[in-house]
């Protein structure tokens, strides 16, 4: 048991790294990418877009920063959900009858949703901002 307790702790600890990675790689890529496309873009030496570029510019503008508000959202959920697990846990190794089962429940799914919506809004904003460059040249 607790073996299996050990190798299930040391996967947990592993995707959450895996999670941590790949949301701070979005960080910089969707920040980096804001930035030097509206530096770009808005200077003084902007190269000239037909309506629809400068629509998809700003979409994926909106995209790129909508990626970071919900990839932060969603770490802010996991350690709310995290705190109040490790809360419970407490309560119960202090005698308590609580139940720390860990069965999904519905923060689980607001955690994905978030997450799923950050994705789609990066790749969203990184393939419109590809678009408009590969359109520019």
């Amino acid at each position: 048991m607790a073996d299996d307790l050990e190798i299930f702790n040391a996967h947990q600890e592993d995707v959450r790294r895996r999670a941590d990675s790949l949301v701070k790689s979005i960080f910089i890529l969707s920040g980096g990418t804001l930035t030097l496309s509206i530096g770009i873009f808005t200077g003084p030496s902007a190269p000239a877009l037909t309506s629809g570029l400068s629509c998809i510019l700003k979409f994926s503008w909106w995209g790129l920063f909508l990626a970071i508000i919900f990839l932060a959202l969603t770490l802010v959920t996991i350690i709310a959900r995290d705190y109040t697990f490790g809360e419970r846990w407490r309560k119960q190794l202090n005698g308590q009858n609580i139940d720390i089962s860990g069965n999904p429940t519905l923060i689980e799914i607001v955690i994905w949703v978030l997450a799923i919506i950050g994705m789609l809004a990066f790749l969203a904003g990184f393939l419109g901002q590809a678009y408009v460059a590969s359109n520019v040249i």
